[in-house]
This record gives C-alpha cells, sequence and structure tokens, in this order.
C-alpha cells in the first residue's frame, strides 16, 4: 500500500516548497502508459476539438515533454492522483489552445521576440519560471545574483550562457536542456497574455448600461394586487413529457449537462486492527528501551534509527509548523529530554530533544578558499598552516580580509569581491559551513577555518539578522498500518460480497447492510471522488460502460470497493424523466401564470383601483406600499420577483401596468414614487463608465476567455479510454 511510504515523503521536517513552476510545468507519465494504444478497436484517440483529432500518441508525447521539464525543476517530486489530474488538464487545455487559437495567433502577429525573450529570462524582473530557473543556477553559480542589491549580474549571466555547457559536464546538471523547456513555457505563456490582453482591450461599455449600473441603487414604492399560483389547484394543469423537452430545448444554455455517471459504492475499510495497534506499540516500545540502553554514547543508535538519521539540524518554531506538527512540546522540554511514545497522524513517535540556542536566520559571511589537496594529513596539515599565515596577516592589519581573499581564494565567484558570499539563510550552504556560521558562536566581526568537501575555508562572518530560538530534535517513528493480514481480511470480504452479488438487484439488497456510499456523481476527468476519496480507475471504467447495472470491483490505499453503475447520463439535454420533477412545476406555474394574468386584466377592465381588482379574483391580496430596489429581485411577501422589480421601473408613477406572470404570483403594479438616480450616485457619468470599463478588463484573463472558447467550441473529451 501505498500509505507504507508517507512517513518517507514527509521526512517530518519537510523543508521546501512546489514553486509557481508547478501550475504551468506540472505533468505525470501516462497511467498504463504500456497499454495506451492497445484498447478501443484501432481507436486511438482521446478526443476531437473541432474536428481535429487529438491522438493518443500525441497526448501522451506532450505529457512526457512536460514530465522531463519537471523532473529537471524538481526531481524529488512524488506524484499522487491530484496532480495527475492537474497535469492531464492542463496537458489538454494546451492542445486545445493549439487548435483553437493558432492560427488567431498568426494572423494577429502574436509572437515573442528574441529581445523579448532575453528580457523575461535575464531581465532584472525575469518571469516566474526564470526566477526558478535562475534559483536552480545560483547552486552552482552563487554570484548569478547580487546578494547586496538582489539584481541580476548581466556579466556573471553571460559567462554561465557562454559555459553552460561546460558546466553541465563538470557539474553533472542539464541547464541546457532545463533553458529550452523554460524558454518554451514562457513564450506560450507570453502568447496566451498577449492574447487575453488585446480581448480585454476590446471590451467596451455603452453608456446607458453605465448609467443603468449606476442607477442600480435607485428605489421606488410601489401598490400591488398579487394573487400566488398556489392559490390554484395543481391537478387541474398536467404536464406531459413533450411539454417537458420542448421547454428544454427552449432553455438548452441552462439545462445542458455535461457527461456523467452514477454509482453505488460497497467499500471495506483497511483499518489497522487491534492486532496492528499492539504490534506497532510493542515495536515503537522496544525501540525506547534500546535507545535507554544505548545511553549516554547514543549518536550511533540515533544515527542508525532516528528519522533525520546521522544529519541533525535545527529547526525553528515556524519551521516545525510548516510540518503541521505541534511545536509546543519540542521548544518546551529542557534540552536531554526523552519524550513517552505519542502519536502524529498514524504514527508512533518518541523524541530527544538533543540542543536548543539561539542562532541567527541570516548572516553575512566572506570566505577564502584553500586546496586540501587529496586530503592527507601531511596536505591538510599544510593547508592549515597557510591558514594561520593568513589569519595572522588580517589580524595584524597589514592586509585585510578581500585583499587576502583577492590574492589567495580559490572561489573565482566571490574572490573578486574580496570573498563576500553576501547574505544567505539557514541551510543555503554545505552543512559544516552553514554550521560554523550559524551555530558555531561566532560573532560579527571573527573569523574561524572549517573544512568542507570543497577545501579548507577562512570565514569572516560580517552580519547576522534575525536571531530565533531553535531546537534539535531526533524522532523515533513507527507507522500504525494495516498488516498484510488485515488488509487480506478486507480483501476477502470485498471479493465474497462481489461473488454473492452478481446481479444489480442482489446489490442492492445486499448493500443496504454495508458501508454504502449511494448515488455518487462521477465527471469524465474526477480523480477523487465524494465519499470514496482516490478512485480514477472507478472513474475510468464507469465512464467505459454505456449501459447501467454492471458490477466490479476496485482499491485504493485505504478500502476495497465494489461499485455498481446505476445510471449513464450522456452530454447534452437530460431526459424528460430525469427532471420531471423539477421541471413539471416551472411549466405548471407557467401555464397557472397565464390563466391568472388574463383574470386579473379582465378584472381590471374600466379601474384602477387595485382593492377592486383584488375583489374580482379569488385569493388576490394588495401590498399599499412596498420599497422595491433595482439592485435586488427580493419583494417583501412575494420572495425574488425580478418581473415585478422591472415592472415598477417600466412603468410612469401613478399609472397601472398590465398584469404580469412573475416566479411564484400574477400581479399588476401602481409605482407611487420612484428615484430618478441612486442619492450615492452623483457625478460624471463617463467617469463611472471609465472606471467600470476598467474593473470589467480586469477581470478578464486569459483562462477565463479560453473557457469560454471552448464551451463555443464541439469539444469531444475521450480521455477517459486511456487515462
Amino acid at each position: 500500500m501505498a500509505i507504507i511510504g508517507k512517513i518517507r515523503q514527509r521526512s517530518w521536517i519537510l523543508v521546501g516548497f512546489i514553486a509557481i513552476a508547478l501550475l504551468i510545468f506540472i505533468v505525470e507519465a501516462a497511467l498504463e502508459r504500456n497499454s495506451l494504444f492497445s484498447g478501443g478497436g484501432g481507436k486511438n484517440d482521446v478526443g476531437r476539438i473541432n474536428g481535429t483529432t487529438i491522438s493518443a500518441k500525441e497526448y501522451s508525447s506532450k505529457i512526457s515533454n512536460y514530465e522531463d521539464g519537471l523532473k529537471m525543476i524538481n526531481p524529488n517530486l512524488q506524484l499522487n492522483d491530484q496532480i495527475q489530474s492537474q497535469v492531464q488538464e492542463e496537458v489538454w487545455n494546451t492542445i486545445a489552445a493549439e487548435q483553437l487559437l493558432g492560427k488567431a495567433y498568426t494572423s494577429l502577429g502574436l509572437a515573442v521576440s528574441e529581445g523579448e525573450m532575453g528580457d523575461l529570462m535575464w531581465g532584472q524582473q525575469p518571469h516566474p519560471l526564470a526566477q526558478r530557473f535562475l534559483m536552480k543556477v545560483r547552486e552552482v553559480s552563487p554570484d548569478i545574483i547580487n546578494q547586496e542589491t538582489g539584481q541580476l549580474n548581466q556579466g556573471k549571466i553571460r559567462e554561465f550562457i557562454t559555459n553552460i555547457d561546460k558546466i553541465d559536464k563538470e557539474n553533472k546538471t542539464n541547464f541546457r536542456e532545463m533553458l529550452g523547456h523554460i524558454e518554451q513555457l514562457i513564450q506560450d505563456d507570453q502568447v496566451k497574455q498577449k492574447y487575453a490582453s488585446l480581448v480585454a482591450q476590446s471590451f467596451y461599455m455603452p453608456t446607458f448600461m453605465a448609467k443603468e449600473v449606476i442607477n442600480s441603487g435607485r428605489s421606488a414604492k410601489v401598490a400591488f394586487v398579487s394573487v400566488p399560483y398556489t392559490s390554484l389547484p395543481d391537478d387541474k394543469y398536467k404536464v406531459s413529457d413533450d411539454e417537458i423537452t420542448a421547454y428544454l430545448k427552449e432553455n438548452k444554455a441552462k439545462y445542458e449537462q455535461a457527461a456523467s455517471r452514477v454509482v453505488d459504492v460497497v467499500s471495506f475499510d483497511i483499518f489497522p486492527s487491534a492486532d496492528d495497534t499492539a504490534q506497532a506499540l510493542a515495536k515503537i516500545s522496544k525501540m525506547r528501551e534500546e535507545y535507554v540502553a544505548s545511553l549516554p554514547k547514543d549518536s550511533a543508535y540515533i544515527a542508525r534509527n532516528s528519522q533525520q538519521g546521522a544529519e541533525l539540524n535545527y529547526f525553528s518554531k515556524e519551521d516545525v509548523m510548516q510540518t503541521k506538527r505541534n511545536p509546543d512540546t519540542l521548544f518546551s522540554l529542557p534540552v536531554g529530554t526523552l519524550t513517552n511514545v505519542y502519536t502524529e497522524g498514524s504514527y508512533y513517535i518518541f523524541t530527544k530533544i538533543v540542543d536548543r540556542r539561539v542562532a541567527p536566520d541570516t548572516v553575512r559571511a566572506a570566505h577564502i578558499l584553500l586546496s586540501l589537496g587529496k586530503g592527507t594529513d601531511e596536505e591538510k596539515k599544510a593547508a592549515n598552516a597557510t591558514a594561520d599565515s593568513l589569519i595572522r596577516v588580517i589580524n595584524s592589519g597589514a592586509k585585510n580580509f578581500g585583499q587576502v581573499a583577492v590574492e589567495n581564494s580559490l572561489d573565482k565567484g566571490s574572490k573578486d569581491k574580496g570573498g563576500d558570499l553576501g547574505y544567505f539563510s539557514r541551510g543555503q550552504m554545505v552543512k559544516a559551513f552553514n554550521d560554523k556560521v550559524f551555530y558555531g558562536g561566532m560573532a560579527p566581526g571573527q573569523i574561524a577555518k572549517v573544512e568542507t568537501p570543497y577545501g579548507l575555508h577562512i570565514i569572516l562572518l560580517i552580519d547576522a539578522k534575525a536571531p530565533k530560538l531553535l531546537t534539535k530534535f531526533a524522532d523515533f517513528v513507527v507507522e500504525l498500518a494495516p498488516s498484510n493480514e488485515t488488509e487480506k481480511i478486507a480483501y476477502d470480504k470485498a471479493v465474497a460480497f462481489q461473488q454473492k452479488n452478481q446481479t444489480a438487484e442482489q446489490f442492492d439488497k445486499a448493500a443496504k447492510t454495508e458501508n454504502l456510499a449511494k448515488n455518487v456523481v462521477l465527471t469524465q476527468n474526477m480523480t477523487d471522488v465524494p465519499q470514496i476519496g482516490s478512485a480514477r480507475k472507478l472513474v475510468q471504467w464507469a465512464f467505459q460502460q454505456d449501459k447501467p447495472n454492471v458490477i466490479s470491483d476496485f482499491d485504493n490505499d485505504y478500502k476495497y470497493m465494489v461499485a455498481k453503475l446505476s445510471k449513464v447520463i450522456p452530454k447534452g439535454l437530460p431526459k424528460a424523466e430525469d427532471v420531471r420533477e423539477e421541471l413539471s412545476l416551472i411549466i405548471r406555474n407557467q401555464k397557472k401564470g397565464k390563466d391568472l394574468v388574463e383574470q386579473l386584466n379582465k378584472a381590471a377592465a374600466g379601474t384602477t383601483d387595485l382593492s377592486a381588482i383584488a375583489a374580482k379574483v379569488k385569493d388576490a391580496t394588495v401590498s399599499d406600499t412596498a420599497l422595491i430596489r433595482l439592485s435586488s429581485a427580493y419583494v417583501q411577501g412575494l420572495g425574488n420577483e425580478p418581473k415585478l422589480v422591472g415592472t415598477t421601473f417600466g412603468v410612469p408613477v401613478g399609472k397601472t401596468s398590465k398584469a404580469v406572470a412573475g416566479e411564484r404570483a400574477a400581479f399588476i403594479v401602481q409605482p407611487k414614487t420612484v428615484d430618478e438616480n441612486a442619492p450615492e450616485m452623483g457625478g460624471d457619468v463617463n467617469m463611472y463608465k471609465q472606471q467600470m470599463q476598467r474593473m470589467f478588463i480586469s477581470r478578464l484573463n486569459f483562462q477565463s476567455i479560453f473557457e469560454s472558447i471552448m464551451k463555443k467550441s464541439k469539444v469531444e473529451d475521450t480521455r477517459y479510454k486511456f487515462y
């Protein structure tokens, strides 16, 4: 089960994040790619967009390309089902954009020039993806960014580009290939932004519309006579399926639906048993006993058995909180404390508080790098003697640290700056160097030596900022996970249930006494299923079926499942039987409204007295002075009645309207007073018009524009055949 690997993924104090690049870069290898082209009787496509077939091969290839780029940026990222779903959607939308907008881009001349790309990659305000790339470059070329100004060092950038192949070879990196991927992504993104900008700038608000928006705060006092539809008997107004179908066609935009499936699912959860719990507790208790027995020489035991291993680090409260752990225990217990066993999620833990100190969060340092040769004792001794002599020169005042660095340091990236490395945070430097400047008790102005795999460093601490309380600790962890025997019990139950209930009738009867999720609605590209969790295979299976009442089994990390497909809902308008209850009410009220409008108009012939009109119509009532606002459809006593509001502001004051059929009632209105303008909206209409244009333009981005285009296009998405 995948749950077993989660403790490794978390590593308890996981430092790092998925940057903005993930939103564009994120990708996933095709699920079961070996069988990608084997199904569908030769129909190896994942959809059609405006008549153009999108082959599974093309889709898979683009996923692979994105995957390669993602692995370059974040090689340790583990893809889960949610990320896989995002990946597939991103790749699909990219292909769709190429098909629907590619010709428009060309005809509009939308492109990214070489100079523009250079500015986006290497300018003073790089594209977010370029920023991510530059942070990777900084790992091998720290001086590419000026530590004092935070600006890019253009000379170092040119040097990096010139030597990129050499750098890749020496550092076993792939910056050349990574740069190509990122430039392509930036180019695609910029073209989309240019297209969105052109569309947004074409937005225009007519003056009359601006006036309507400005005056939406107007109010009125109105008298009206109304007759509720409930006053007429339902059985007099029958609604046929033909009428429902006709109504659906007339209101296609409102009722058209995406393809979906409805399933019933019986689950057999894989929870740790009492025996599993006892075994986990016994294991963690034994581990604690062994640790106690290793005291006081516990370093070897920590290195072998702790979650952190031999590399124990210091962490602040903020670091701990990022892992969603409670930092109070770790920071309140005295150094040397060994906790009792406690729980964190599905893990049993005990912790040793190793050390605690106050250390800066950020420092500025300079260094002089000397060679240790092949690292023999004699060579180390000679290097230290050289370092000591250089330190004496600095301390004597004969030369300052910077002069000595220029003359002696092997670090070409910093020697010309007097060895200055600028400001950096905890964890950015190699461990021995990091520990010396942050935890070695150095004060600004102090000089020290330290050996690292790069050589012998003479370090000058220049500045230290933001001191924080830090704790070093070691966690010992045992996961409370279901055993193979526990999993087998759940599996056997699922198998037995399926074997005994192979028809829809048998399933429905037996499911009543099981852990049943009923009427679960699935959409084509769903990954997380309500009430179920991660269940992409269930979704894929459901959409591969043409008829209901099929039964199959599935599993995820936490349960075995037996599912019955209850309903197949195709894309398009629903069947009359599926919306009969909802639409019968609407259509019935339309019929009632027509009759009541006729009755009210007949009663109003020759009179404008609302009371007299109401007296002639059964169940009619009069409201004398209702307050109506143009900005709200709500009418006191009636609920939402937009037609009543519209009629009020469309009839002159003192006049009587014709009867109107509303949402819940038919009515005749007499406006008493109507505000000409909203009191809070004085001023020049053109000023408000410009403000509203800017507001609407700011809301138009590529995603919103593209979604509208997709809705208007003929898109057939059949990715579920393969993914």
